[in-house]
Order: structure tokens, then sequence, then C-alpha cells
């Protein structure tokens, strides 16, 4: 038997792994939380994908509904028609709601996406990789301190 191999049997022995195989273990999970961070990443960026497209359609379409109004005013000829005025309860009521659903949508997608950023840097900022402590040194001799000061009455346990 060789060197190498008797050390490994020893390592077995005592439980502990040989230092390349930690390494390579913490090398896995590191990888592993990087590919995690990734996907959070790609999540994110595509909430906020979308969030950018709802506000766009929003805008579009209080834009289209500003020039029908506009447009129903006025006849082919382009004079003002005269129309009844509408109660501006109903039109403000309608108005509020709309309003407030789309405030309440982006509300809640900028807080996910809050909540998606902090996880993100909390992973890149992360060191500590759940790996095992170091194997201890053995002990050939003992301290010259404890060597003195046994007693008869002390068993040293081997």
């Amino acid at each position: 038997m060789s060197e190498k191999e008797i050390d490994e049997l020893i390592n077995k022995i005592r439980g502990t792994t040989p230092s390349s195989e930690l390494q390579k273990e913490v090398e896995t999970l590191i990888k592993a939380d990087e590919e995690k961070a990734k996907l959070k990443k790609e999540a994110a960026d595509k909430l906020l994908d979308d969030i950018k497209k709802q506000e766009k359609l929003l805008k579009e379409k209080a834009i289209k509904e500003e020039k029908a109004k506009k447009e129903k005013k006025r006849d082919k000829t382009g004079k003002y028609l005269k129309t009844e005025p509408e109660t501006p309860e109903e039109n403000e009521e309608d108005e509020e709601e709309g309003e407030e659903q789309t405030n309440e949508t982006i509300k809640n997608l900028t807080e996910q996406m809050a909540k998606l950023t902090e996880e993100i840097a909390a992973l890149k900022k992360r060191k500590n990789y759940r790996t095992a402590p170091p194997a201890a040194e053995k002990v050939d001799e003992v301290d010259d301190f404890v060597k003195q000061n046994i007693t008869k009455d002390f068993e040293m346990i081997v």
C-alpha cells in the first residue's frame, strides 16, 4: 500500500474527507447558487419588462380615449358639436376605479421586484456555503504545561 492509500483509509476511518473533495463540494454549491441567482435575475427582468409593457399599454389606452372624446365632440367639418354635459360624478367614479386598479397592480409588481432584487443581492454577498469544519490536527506529544500538572489522582484517557 502506498502512502496515499493509507491516508485515504485513515480519513475514511476518521470520517473526514481530503481537502480536494471539500473544495469540489464547495465549488458545486457555489455554481448552484450562481445558477439560482441567474434564474431569479431573469425572472425579475421579465417582471420588469411586463411592468413596462403594462405601463405603455395603459398610457396608449389613455391617449386613445382622450382622442376618442375629442373626436366625438367634432363633426366632419371640424366644428365642435353641442353635446349634453355628462354628469361629473359618474365620469369621475369610473376614472378613479380604473386608476386605483392600475395603481394597485403597479404597486404589487414593484414590491415583488424589490423583494427579488434584495434576494439576488443577498445571494451575491453570501460567502458561507455550509461547508463542514476542517479536520482537527492530530497531537503527537502532550503539552509540557499539562505534563507538569498531572497528579497521581488524575487519569489520562486516550
